[in-house]
């Protein structure tokens, strides 16, 4: 009966962060409470025209990152809350495996979101941004202004 009460709130919470996960962080209607559409510190201010945007793959290999590793300490104490003897040993060590999988697979999509933005700038210059962020409403040929603290918009 204990081991109920307490893997019961752990699956709760784990239930609650994946559909909090599952939640889109921008929505219509959101666009006046964040007025500019990309934002870069590395940006030159002035007037341009967006030529191209490109998404950018990050090729990570098979490498452990720090997703997998979240994971796998998270699925490994749920899965500890579960069983005594052999039987939560197995929990711990399967609950790690599969944190680990889920944490690589969320690390993995997070990384490829990226895009890289070309701006042709009036006076010929060529700017380029690395937007981490899907939410991004340019399109090529859009008009934009960058002001002095990175902020583009469109005009």
């Amino acid at each position: 009966m204990s081991t109920i009460r307490m893997t019961t709130p752990a699956l709760a919470l784990l239930g609650a962060l994946t559909l909090s996960a599952c939640m889109p962080m921008y929505g219509p209607g959101w666009e006046n409470e964040h007025p500019p559409v990309a934002y870069s510190r590395d940006l030159y201010p002035g007037y341009g025209q967006v030529q191209s945007i490109e998404p950018v793959r990050h090729e990570s290999g098979n490498s452990i990152g720090i997703g997998a590793i979240a994971g796998a300490v998270v699925g490994g104490l749920i899965g500890h809350q579960v069983g005594e003897g052999k039987g939560n040993t197995a929990a711990t060590v399967i609950g790690a495996a599969g944190g680990a999988l889920i944490g690589h697979q969320l690390e993995k999509q997070t990384q490829s979101e990226q895009l890289r933005i070309g701006i042709r700038m009036e006076n010929g210059a060529y700017q380029q941004l690395i937007a981490n962020d899907e939410r991004i409403d340019l399109r090529p040929g859009d008009r934009i202004h960058i002001d002095r603290d990175g902020a583009i918009r469109r005009y």
